[in-house]
């Protein structure tokens, strides 16, 4: 359950004021310090269908001041507080009425009704039967008490001595019942439940708000926003409330989603308007019940407030301060943006006896208004100083990135070392993503952290000094896994260590990344992976070993591609295919990519030593071919003289017509078709006989 208090909500002070005149013989009135004891009993009687609320005290007021030898000491009045507009006020001792007489405080809540009687006298014991009716006041007005159909809320005020003093609240088993303080039980009777304090808020008495709630009366009203349905419930008759909660809700759910660079996550299916705010002093989303509970309240920052928790909730952020205070200020943003009227909470006095250090307040200081007070204060004003240099676009990234769990030393986006987002993380992820480093740390400085938590940050800053400088030695590549792990978790130690054990292999990793460039080759993606992902010593060597022979290697494959792609005229190409040259360079390209230098750097040479030889090798084996050519066309013409010779021999039934076929040449400049297999079918001369 995240909660915040209500903004709304004005605590009355506990008015009780015994009203004495002491009498000396012979001598003015004197005042009585402390000289009378009080044993008291309340009750309020909740009706639930929205009749007044009924109340019943019984006090027993006790003398305890002694006369001296010069002064008798007296009282003659006494006053309680009273709700404000409470009606049908009664007050009887011994069987006979009194005449209350009732006026205003600084409280519009609370007014004061005082009786007179006869001197009460050292030892003596007056009893006074107090009764009167809650009628409750409109919603939204300045006297807080309310009573309507399904719901009441109003001040238990009982004066008494501790120990002497006692409340009771009855409600009909149907309603929810909340208490400011914890002193209350609950107690199922017959006649309805109970709900006794016995304890005292402070030596004069029991102060409580109390809040009753029937949640099935209430007037419905259903809102779509992004594709879900959400109901709200308010007070019967309430229109001005649902009407404001549904267009709200309409309009600044895409602003959030865009302020926090998300798409709303869902996980709420009802928003109520209750009494429970001015009990407790806080409104809350229950991801739970997936409820938001609002007081009567319009305000839309405290609406947006309590969205905003269906992102930011303890499952993705460790540190109430952390929650509490983004969600603040993005629910200010959205309200400048939809209302225009954006009222961010002062910042405390750091300063006051009830700061605390941010990461110190938990959900145990919510009985402590002031701590809570100061620490949602300070809490909004450490996360608006964290984010205030960013844009919208810079606000929405870093918000983004701290929902995901992101690390503040890897990309954005990247799934490594993700978890939940603590003071620790948020500051990588504030200094890392966008704001100014200085200012940051200063913020938490201020408000965040606790002296030993600020050693940490001490250690923190020379850390962060060795990173920078590594991580700009490297160039475009990350620095190693293990330095990033330690750093992400805080373990400075072990990042020092690691950049010890790095040596030059940052340099080395820049300067691969250099002779890439100058060579206009990818960077080998293996020697990139070996330096990005090491986590050990022994890794850290190994990369760096690599990284040198790497980047030695690198302007002989460069100059392997670039010389197997010189020779463009025929003789070159032909000596190139022939000696292999650029499948030996893109060889040499392949093992520089896959991490093996060695043997890059061997292909690389011989690649380009064939590429010196391609021309000669191309006209030798043109002229080869030539030769070649030349010895067929003479061994055809010999042939056909021997069968000539033959045929005028044997006489004239030799065919002429074998005489007289042609021989017929490949075509000249070709020389793959003069270096072709001849053809199985052609007769090869002197091998036929003829």
């Amino acid at each position: 359950m995240r909660r915040h208090p209500t903004r709304s909500a004005v605590r009355s002070l506990l008015v009780v004021a015994a009203v004495a005149a002491a009498l000396c013989a012979g001598a003015g009135p004197a005042a009585a310090q402390d000289g009378i004891a009080v044993d008291s009993h309340a009750t309020y009687v909740i009706d639930g269908a929205g009749g007044p609320v009924h109340v019943t005290a019984t006090m027993t007021l006790r003398n305890t001041t002694p006369s001296t030898a010069t002064r008798i000491y007296y009282f003659n009045a006494y006053s309680m507080p009273v709700p404000a507009g409470a009606t049908g006020l009664t007050v009887t001792s011994g069987g006979q009425a009194l005449t209350p007489h009732v006026a205003d405080t600084d409280d519009p809540t609370t007014q004061v009704a005082e009786v007179s009687f006869a001197p009460l006298y050292y030892g003596r014991t007056r009893t006074l039967e107090w009764s009167f009716d809650i009628p409750g006041a409109p919603v939204r007005s300045a006297n807080k008490n309310r009573v309507g159909p399904g719901y009441a809320t109003f001040a238990v005020q009982v004066a008494g001595d501790p120990g002497h003093v006692s409340a009771d609240v009855v409600a009909p088993a149907a309603m929810k019942v909340d208490t400011s303080g914890t002193g209350f039980q609950r107690d199922a009777r017959a006649d309805g439940v109970h709900y006794v304090s016995t304890t005292s808020t402070d030596g004069d008495g029991i102060w409580a708000v109390v809040s009753a709630r029937d949640p099935q009366k209430a007037d419905e009203t259903k809102v779509s926003a992004d594709g879900a349905t959400i109901t709200l419930d308010s007070f019967p008759g309430d229109k001005a409330w649902s009407d404001f909660v549904s267009g709200h809700v309409t309009q600044g759910l895409p602003v959030l989603e865009r302020t926090v660079g998300m798409t709303w996550p869902g996980g709420l299916d009802s928003i109520r308007e209750d009494t429970a705010p001015q009990a407790l002093q806080y409104e809350w989303f229950d991801s739970a019940t997936k409820n938001i509970v609002l007081s009567e309240d319009l305000d839309a920052a405290t609406l947006f407030h309590e969205m905003g928790h269906t992102w930011f909730g303890p499952s993705r952020f460790d540190g109430r301060w952390l929650s509490e205070g983004l969600t603040e200020v993005v629910a200010q943003r959205v309200v400048a943006e939809t209302d225009g009227k954006a009222s961010p909470r002062p910042a405390p006095d750091r300063s006051a006896a009830v700061a605390i250090p941010l990461t110190t307040w938990t959900d145990a200081d919510q009985g402590s208004f002031d701590v809570e007070d100061y620490a949602y204060a300070a809490s909004s004003t450490a996360v608006t100083q964290l984010l205030s240099g960013l844009d919208a676009k810079g606000f929405a990234a870093v918000v983004s990135a701290a929902y995901a769990g992101e690390s503040g030393y890897e990309p954005a986006g990247s799934k490594q070392e993700r978890d939940v987002t603590d003071w620790r993380r948020f500051l990588d992820l504030v200094e890392g993503r966008g704001g100014s480093a200085a200012a940051a740390e200063k913020a938490y400085r201020t408000w965040v952290v606790s002296p030993d938590e600020a050693k940490q940050l001490d250690a923190r800053a020379g850390a962060r000094t060795a990173y920078a400088a590594l991580d700009k030695a490297d160039g475009a590549w990350l620095p190693p896994l293990g330095l990033r792990e330690a750093m992400t978790g805080w373990r400075f130690d072990t990042a020092r260590s690691a950049v010890v054990a790095l040596a030059k292999a940052p340099a080395e990793a820049g300067a691969v990344q250099s002779a890439a460039k100058a060579a206009d080759l990818p960077v080998p993606a293996a020697a990139r992976q070996a330096y990005e992902a090491a986590t050990t010593e022994k890794q850290y060597a190994a990369a760096g070993a690599l990284l040198t022979r790497t980047a030695a290697a690198i302007p002989a494959v460069g100059r392997a591609r670039d010389d197997a792609a010189d020779g463009t005229d025929p003789f070159s190409r032909l000596g190139g295919l022939v000696l292999g040259v650029g499948r030996t360079a893109q060889q040499a390209q392949t093992e520089l990519a896959a991490g093996d230098p060695g043997a890059a750097s061997e292909a690389a040479t011989t690649a380009s030593s064939r590429a010196g030889m391609a021309l000669w090798v191309g006209v030798g084996l043109v002229v080869l071919a030539l030769a070649l050519v030349a010895g067929v066309v003479l061994l055809s013409v010999a042939g056909s003289r021997r069968r000539r010779t033959a045929a005028a021999a044997a006489g004239p039934s030799v065919e002429q017509d074998a005489l007289e076929q042609d021989v017929v040449l490949p075509p000249a400049g070709d020389p793959e078709v003069l270096l072709g297999e001849p053809d199985p079918d052609e007769p090869v001369p002197g091998e036929d006989g003829l």
